[in-house]
């Protein structure tokens, strides 16, 4: 469409004085037209600063924001390295204690080993079970002086130690000696024999002739047999072999010793 020929042809056929007041109208919205809109102009413009400021105030925050979330993933991780390692320090602490107390109970029972002794005193007629210098507790010996049976020596040191215990005791073992050049071979007795006839329970021997034992199976068989006896009776014998140790000290001052008679059988 030719728009100037239309607005020329318009402005030919329209009255003068429309068309002045055509024009006295545009001049008056030309004119007033930037003085209605500055205000809604300056108030766009005061907006745009203000989201200007508010977002360069938000990309700080953010920055913040983000600096403290790295901040605070470094103090996870460091608080996680610090549990692990405070968790370890937990385990050896613990293991160290469970050391320390197993080392402990074993120095413990070193020194009871250490510190107990059995004494025998003939003026009392007893055995005491001694911890250092403390007696624990005492059995009545059956019968002053000791006896020795089955030709053993009728003699004893002032002290010998217990260096075996059997809860029952066994028959005689298996012996091998050499005589001449020959290899003899003496078997293990199986069942009942003379030695477990003789000790019956709760026997333990010394470095000695010495045997503490119960009462024995077989009377003739505990006579014939090689060894020096206190004469324990069953509880006596029951509390002794509990109480002591493979090592302990049996002390013996002023301990006679006298050969039994054995009757000759028939």
């Amino acid at each position: 469409m030719d728009w100037p020929a239309f607005f020329d042809k318009l402005l030919r056929k329209a009255p003068p004085a429309l068309v002045v007041g055509a024009a006295a109208g545009v001049l008056l919205g030309l004119y007033g037209f930037p003085q209605w809109f500055t205000p809604y102009l300056e108030g766009e413009r005061t907006f745009q600063r203000n989201m200007s400021r508010s977002l360069e105030q938000t990309a700080a925050v953010r920055e913040h924001i983000v600096s403290l979330e790295t901040l605070k993933m470094m103090d996870l991780e460091q608080l996680k390295a610090g549990l692990s390692g405070h968790a370890m320090s937990e385990k050896s602490l613990f293991e160290s204690g469970l050391s320390l107390q197993e080392e402990r109970r074993l120095l413990e029972k070193q020194l009871e080993i250490m510190t107990t002794t059995l004494l025998i005193n003939p003026a009392l007629q007893r055995v005491f079970l001694m911890r250092a210098e403390q007696p624990l507790l005492s059995t009545l010996i059956a019968h002053i002086p000791l006896r020795s049976f089955g030709g053993a020596p009728a003699v004893l040191p002032s002290t010998v130690r217990i260096i075996s215990k059997e809860r029952f005791a066994h028959p005689e073992r298996g012996k091998s000696e050499e005589v001449n050049g020959t290899l003899q071979w003496v078997p293990p007795q199986v069942g009942t024999s003379i030695r477990s006839n003789a000790l019956g329970e709760f026997v333990m021997f010394t470095n000695s002739a010495l045997i503490l034992h119960g009462p024995p199976v077989n009377a003739d068989d505990h006579e014939r047999f090689p060894h020096i006896c206190v004469g324990l009776d069953q509880e006596g014998a029951r509390k002794l072999y509990r109480a002591s140790f493979i090592g302990t000290r049996v002390t013996l001052s002023h301990v006679t010793i006298e050969k039994a008679a054995v009757d000759t059988p028939k």
